[in-house]
């Protein structure tokens, strides 16, 4: 069941399964592919983007920070690149709140977990395209008129206890070094009007170039490059 479910998503599960860390397993079970650790799988990671709290955060997606920092005045079905979707719920807000989104995952197993929660989406709710592969290979391809970027955060002992999904982002990661920069100038160099960083509120800014504005919320904030 497991290797059909990643054959419907569009993945090769020979090619995918050999990604997981020895300690880590896929399974699929009631419907749900999940990423669990070897002999544990009472302790699993899913993607959900129908949780209850995500959803009412989807109903009130205008009003999050991170749609105010992409939206541009006066301008309306704006095409968004998320180029580091992560778990996907920014991808997700920003494409219920009216723009098309086209988020791209590097990552095979993660990318196949976003794959799968987006199949599990109710047919009134629309999900964001999904790119299994790395933001560059994007970039100079199709015109969007934002591009978000959202570099994983350094890890602490802290966050790393209290959340669950940062924990599993910087397992499947762990080996991939921290390219928040040059994504930066690859995204300098693309066809687009703007672009978004989100990071941490106390944290520098990416580079040393002003940003044209910041959104600021309690634990991170927006850094906004206006080009055109």
């Amino acid at each position: 069941m497991l290797k059909q479910q990643l054959q419907i998503l569009g993945f090769d599960p020979e090619i995918t399964l050999q990604q997981l860390d020895d300690n880590l397993t896929l399974s699929y079970q009631d419907g749900v592919l999940s990423l669990c650790r070897q002999g544990n799988l009472e302790r699993c990671f899913a993607i959900n983007f129908n949780d209850p709290k995500f959803t009412y955060r989807l109903q009130r997606a205008s009003h999050e920070q991170v749609v105010k920092a992409c939206r541009i005045k006066k301008q309306k079905h704006l095409r968004i690149m998320d180029a580091t979707c992560g778990l996907g719920r920014d991808a997700m807000l920003l494409q219920q709140a009216g723009f098309s989104v086209t988020a791209y995952e590097r990552h095979p197993i993660l990318a196949a977990l976003l794959a799968d929660a987006l199949h599990r989406l109710p047919e009134t709710m629309t999900g964001f395209k999904l790119q299994a592969a790395a933001a560059e290979t994007g970039f100079n391809h199709t015109d969007y008129d934002v591009i978000y970027l959202d570099p994983m955060f350094p890890s602490t002992a802290k966050s790393a206890r209290v959340k669950k999904d940062m924990h599993i982002l910087q397992k499947l990661h762990h080996l991939a070094s921290d390219n928040g920069l040059a994504l930066f100038y690859a995204a300098w160099q693309a066809d687009c009007q703007r672009i978004v960083i989100k990071r941490p509120q106390k944290a520098d800014t990416i580079t040393s170039q002003k940003p044209t504005f910041q959104i600021n919320g309690k634990t991170c904030r927006f850094d906004v490059y206006q080009r055109a």
